[in-house]
């Protein structure tokens, strides 16, 4: 694959899931553009990606925030854009009558308005040059339901809803798509988390990240357009 100094946005990136992606795209040749709220984090993936002779820009963002989407593409050149992967997102798990309305509107706009906003910014240009790669990590939570979790799970099943019409939309466009739908990560999300899952059986960030690395990867001619990633055991 010829890259020509071709950018790949990773939102999320600076702990877990995100920050092994950003690092296995950045060792395949991309340039990487790490957009999160933890800059003190954010300027570590970048330390790392340097380190192993890779390209990498910090830009504090706020998915939700839409004059931080404006700002992130604002300083970087769109047309060399090739990947978008969305990852940024949380969770908040509690009984219905638990869940206030800012927790509510808060994964909403991070796990889904963020997605739409990130996706409108870059898609005319993807369009006009006929190609890019469009990435949602969503959730197994994007397929099935699970208790105490009704705004995190409504958020990703808007994800799915959110995609696949997308991927409609833009597959005449040469513009790949592509939902990655994992378990449970042992990655930072959990740490504010109440729930009880053996963080040692969870799945690893860096295994996650090798599967959606070569789904991202693919041949021009051949899109993997959902992908389901779970322990071999099964879901907690």
């Amino acid at each position: 694959m010829n890259l020509n100094n071709k950018i790949a946005i990773v939102t999320g990136a600076s702990t877990g899931l995100g920050k092994s992606i950003s690092i296995k795209l950045a060792l395949s040749g991309y340039e990487i553009i790490l957009a999160s709220r933890n800059l003190e984090k954010l300027n570590e993936v970048h330390r790392i990606i340097n380190s192993k002779g890779g390209k990498s820009k910090v830009i504090l963002t706020d998915v939700s925030n839409e004059s931080d989407i404006e700002n992130l593409y604002s300083k970087i050149d769109i047309e060399r854009v090739d990947i978008v992967v969305n990852n940024a997102g949380f969770g908040i798990f509690n009984k219905i009558y638990k869940i206030s309305s800012d927790e509510w509107d808060n994964q909403i706009n991070t796990n889904l308005k963020g997605s739409f906003l990130m996706t409108r910014y870059v898609s005319e240009s993807m369009i006009k040059r006929k190609t890019g790669r469009l990435v949602f990590i969503n959730s197994v939570a994007g397929i099935n339901a699970y208790p105490y979790s009704s705004a995190y799970v409504a958020s990703k099943f808007g994800l799915r809803g959110f995609t696949s019409s997308l991927r409609e939309e833009l597959r005449e466009h040469n513009i790949k798509v592509i939902s990655i739908h994992p378990g449970a990560i042992d990655t930072p999300f959990w740490n504010k988390v109440n729930v009880d899952f053996p963080k040692d059986e969870m799945l690893k960030a860096d295994d996650v990240a090798d599967s959606v690395v070569h789904a991202i990867l693919a041949p021009d001619n051949v899109v993997q357009e959902e992908v389901v990633i779970r322990r071999t055991g099964g879901d907690f």
